[in-house]
């Protein structure tokens, strides 16, 4: 099931139907009851829709939702359409549902990332999962990203700023006080694996959602 589809489901929302006959720009799908594709004049996001002539009548009411999309996080199934805040995206993240979903996540409450949603599906909450976040996707499994989670917690509750965390770059002071609180040898362990983690999507994924 489409984004759109699904959306139009969960919020039961009934679509208008058009007249228009083509493929839609937003999903890909041939329709015979769409609509003339009309975007406003600050939309920024042309590069990542299809060349396709027409909006399907889901993909209209998603376009018409536009600003509320952009300005949330949410889970999405058929049932349902979750939104949350972003001290609650780890804990949405660590139990999404063993169904049809999809995940958006946002760093810049702003860009219409909600657009590339189609790219993003998952059929449940096992195996490697799509996350979307702004233009980004990451995908990983539950268990890589705990471990991330867990190796982030740790570090921060000796203080470790969130900066260091990201950039990799372990200044003397903190990696004294790693070896003050475990071994010289753990904190070298360490200091490679945040110079080496640097950059990675998956683990910057972790350092968002890891308060």
């Amino acid at each position: 099931m489409s984004f759109s589809e699904m959306y139009c489901k969960a919020t039961q929302q009934e679509p208008e139907q058009g007249e228009l006959t083509g493929t839609c720009s937003m999903c890909g799908k041939h329709t015979n009851t769409g609509f003339k594709k009309k975007f406003s004049g600050n939309f920024t996001s042309a590069e990542y829709i299809s060349t396709g002539e027409v909006l399907c009548p889901e993909c209209k009411i998603v376009s018409n939702n536009s600003n509320n999309l952009r300005r949330t996080m949410f889970i999405l199934t058929e049932n349902e359409f979750i939104t949350f805040k972003k001290k609650e995206a780890k804990e949405q993240v660590f139990n999404l549902p063993n169904k049809p979903f999809y995940i958006y996540l946002t760093k810049t409450w702003q860009k219409i990332g909600w657009i590339m949603m189609n790219q993003v599906p998952n059929t449940g909450n096992t195996g490697v999962i799509n996350f979307l976040i702004d233009y980004n996707i990451v995908r990983c499994t539950l268990n890589e990203l705990k471990e991330y989670c867990d190796f982030i917690h740790e570090l921060r509750q000796l203080k470790i700023p969130k900066t260091v965390l990201e950039t990799g770059q372990l200044e003397m002071h903190y990696y004294k006080k790693i070896v003050a609180e475990y071994t010289r040898e753990k904190a070298r362990n360490i200091q490679k694996k945040l110079y080496e983690l640097a950059g990675d999507p998956v683990y910057d994924l972790a350092l968002y959602i890891e308060e």
